[in-house]
Formats: C-alpha cells, sequence, structure tokens
C-alpha cells in the first residue's frame, strides 16, 4: 500500500479510518447474530439459512434503486444517511432482547435492513473515492479500503465472539450501533461529491425505471464486466450456501467453541490485509484479469478440505480450518480490489452507480437462493458436512468463467475516456 503521502494529501484517509471503524463494528454484528440465533434461539440450519436470505434479499428489491441513487445525490450525505439509519436499526435488537421478544424473524429483519442501508453506502463509496483521490491514485486506494475491510475482520469476529460468550447479544450490538456514529463523525469533513458535477450528461434526467433499465444493458455489452457479473453469480451462490451453515457445522460438527470459532475467523483478516498489501505487486506480475481468476479460485481449493475436518484429531483440524480462512479472505479482497479497479477506471463515472448495482443486484441477488439451497441440503440426507463440500466445489467451478473470456487476457485497466463501448446516459443503450 504505497502513495501513503499522495493519498493523505486528498483527505482519504478520513474516509478509511472511517470505514475501518464501521467496518469492525459491521463485523461484530455479521458474527454475532447468526451466534444469537444458533445458542440463544436453537435455530435448526433452515432457520441460520433464513438470515443469510434476508442479507441477500435487500440487493433483489433494491440493489437495482440504490445505483440510480448514487447517481442522482450527493454521495457523501447518502453515506451519513446508511450509517444514522443503521445505527437506528441495531438500536432495537437489545431492547427487544431485555424486553423477551427477540427471534429468528427479528433478526432476519434486522439483517435485511442492515445489508440495504450498507449496499446504499456502499453504492456511494465507490464512485465516492476516484472523485476524492483521482483516477491515477484509485488503486492504491482500493488497497488501503479493502485492508479497512480486514481490519474489520480481524477485530470483529473475535471481540464478538467473546462478547457473546461473556455479556451475550446487547453488548455486541450495542458496540456496533456506536460505531456508526463515530464513522459519520469523519465523514463530515469529507468534501461534497454531486453526481453531475462534471458529468458527460445531456438531455433531460431520465426516469428511474429507464436508469435502472439502462444500467441493465449497458452492464450487458461490457465485455469485461458482462463476465464478472456473471461469475459473481455462481460464487455468491456457492458462497451463501457454505456461510448460511458453516457456523452450525464448526459448532454442532466440529465442535468449536464461540470464541475458538470468533479467533479462528481472524485469520482472515491477516490475510485481508497481507492480500491489500501485496494485490498491487500481483497485478503486475500476472496481470490484472489472471489475478481475478486466482482470487475467485482460492476458496474453492482450500475449502474443499473443510468438509471432511471432523474426521481428523484437532490439531490437524486446526491447521485446515486455518488456512481455509487465510486463503478464502485472501483471495476474496484481491478479486475485490482488481474488479473495483477496473470498474471506477474502466467505467465512466456517470455510469458507475447504475452499473455497480446491477453487478451486485446480479452477484448479491442470488445469495439467498444459496442461502436457501444450503439449508435444505443440510437437512438432507448429505448433512451439514456434505453440503460444506458441495458448496466448495462449487465455488471453484465458478472461476472456470471467467478464463473463457476477455477477461483472462486483462493486463491492465484503462481511462474510460479511451472506451468506446459505453454510451452516455440517455444514450440509446
Amino acid at each position: 500500500m504505497r502513495k501513503k503521502s499522495v493519498l493523505a494529501s486528498t483527505g482519504f484517509f478520513r474516509l478509511w479510518a472511517a470505514e475501518s471503524i464501521s467496518l469492525t463494528g459491521a463485523q461484530i454484528t455479521t458474527f454475532a447474530l447468526p451466534l444469537v440465533a444458533a445458542i440463544n434461539l436453537d435455530a435448526t440450519p433452515w432457520e441460520m439459512s433464513l438470515l443469510v436470505a434476508a442479507a441477500g434479499m435487500s440487493s433483489l428489491t433494491l440493489g437495482l434503486s440504490v445505483g440510480v441513487w448514487a447517481d442522482k445525490y450527493e454521495r457523501t450525505s447518502l453515506m451519513h444517511i446508511a450509517n444514522l439509519a443503521r445505527l437506528a436499526v441495531l438500536l432495537t435488537v437489545p431492547v427487544l432482547y431485555w424486553a423477551d421478544a427477540l427471534s429468528i424473524w427479528v433478526l432476519a429483519l434486522v439483517t435485511y435492513l442492515i445489508s440495504a442501508l450498507t449496499l446504499l453506502f456502499d453504492s456511494a463509496i465507490t464512485p465516492y473515492v476516484p472523485r476524492l483521490v483521482g483516477r491515477d491514485k484509485v488503486g492504491p486506494a482500493n488497497s488501503w479500503l479493502e485492508a479497512s475491510e480486514a481490519v474489520g475482520d480481524v477485530g470483529g469476529p473475535g471481540l464478538a465472539g467473546v462478547l457473546v460468550q461473556t455479556f451475550g447479544a446487547p453488548v455486541a450490538v450495542l458496540i456496533d450501533a456506536c460505531t456508526y456514529v463515530v464513522s459519520s463523525l469523519a465523514l463530515l469533513r469529507l468534501p461534497k461529491a454531486h453526481p453531475r458535477d462534471n458529468e458527460a450528461h445531456e438531455g433531460p434526467e431520465e426516469r428511474h425505471l429507464a436508469a435502472i433499465m439502462s444500467g441493465l444493458r449497458l452492464l450487458r455489452r461490457d465485455p469485461y464486466q458482462w463476465p464478472i457479473a456473471v461469475t459473481s453469480v455462481f460464487f455468491n451462490f456457492f458462497c451463501s450456501m457454505f456461510v448460511a451453515i458453516y457456523m452450525l457445522y464448526a459448532l454442532r460438527v466440529v465442535g468449536l467453541s464461540p470464541a475458538l470459532l470468533g479467533t479462528m475467523t481472524m485469520l482472515g483478516g491477516v490475510a485481508g490485509l497481507t492480500a491489500a498489501v501485496v494485490c498491487q505487486r500481483l497485478t503486475a506480475r500476472f496481470g490484472v484479469g489472471p489475478t481475478v481468476i486466482i482470487g475467485y479460485a482460492l476458496p474453492g481449493i482450500t475449502g474443499i478440505p473443510v468438509g471432511f475436518v471432523h474426521h481428523f484429531d484437532r490439531p490437524l483440524t486446526l491447521v485446515l480450518i486455518g488456512i481455509s480462512q487465510f486463503s478464502w479472505v485472501f483471495g476474496i479482497v484481491v478479486m475485490h480490489i482488481c474488479v473495483n479497479t477496473m470498474r471506477q477506471i474502466m467505467v465512466p463515472e456517470h455510469l458507475q452507480g447504475r452499473i455497480i448495482s446491477s453487478a451486485r443486484f446480479m452477484g448479491w441477488g442470488v445469495e439467498p437462493l444459496g442461502a436457501l439451497a444450503g439449508g435444505a441440503l443440510a437437512t438432507s440426507a448429505l448433512g451439514l458436512p456434505g453440503t460444506i463440500v458441495v458448496s466448495t466445489v462449487g465455488l471453484l467451478l465458478a472461476a472456470v468463467w471467467p478464463l473463457f473470456s476477455p477477461v483472462r487476457r486483462l493486463r491492465t485497466v484503462e481511462d474510460p475516456q479511451d472506451r468506446k463501448d459505453l454510451p452516455s446516459v440517455g444514450a440509446d443503450v
């Protein structure tokens, strides 16, 4: 993560600090809510899958709209709205917990709302970064932002496991709620970014539905973004299948405690920081496209043995789970940095919100189906271990798609001014 001094002059590190604090809190809730369901509510595999499905439903219902809003409204304001709304939603959890009114359906609703608001925040911050730092510094900035997520991965799960096991759900969720206040305080000093500033926009403003449809058509026409979007459909389907039942598998079949499970998950945070540091070296050595493919392949390669660890002695079990946790997050962070940089540099700014949201609509929209499929398979003859194996094999196969597309030959990203295949907003697409 070089060029720190250059990024510092842009005010970028206020954004990075806000993201680090917010994501640490988000990881606490992401890890704590399923633990509450599994331990306090004695959730079944099917009920656990509902929590993951609820998160994915936000992409299906609001995914396309938030991209249009990110192209239409001032982006720091959208980030503030997302932060304050997440604060309000999370505060309801401890209140209901202490009132003995918390249920799996309440947790599912909270998960849905938090996911939807996070989608709004992400849709605003992605096109905001090039405006803040300049297109020539997007790569280093994305490395720092992925490191920010890794900080959350390091601190969040381990802290959540200890907090839930020691104090219960209210303390963990209250800590998360407070992080969104701190995040918004950091954002207060950042410059505004109105989407229509310096934009190649001509003609009357598009209607909301027309803007949504144009984003989908633009995505379909892009020879690089479309294969990545299709790959994410397969990858996220099987990833959600894995995530939906992994916690039950680790707790009930492998026999890990919540604290140990949180500690093992922290390895992913270390992997994320490592990936953020070395990603630019990997792209320089192998090219952007091959690096993306490597990122998609790693989780499946190292995840397959996890479905068999309950047959092994504890030391080997912990080693295999640790390798999987590290490689899983390392691959995903590398892939995220490359894909985000491709979108921010190869797609014109005034189209980024809708193209990014269209891709997320496809990739994140299948997550409820994957989660429900995981819950259904886990209650069948396959059981929890068999479902883990099926999901990780599916993850590996997802990496095959970009091998047969122009992505495989992509060495470096290009400036959107050189793109002749994407018309301006309002054109006949």
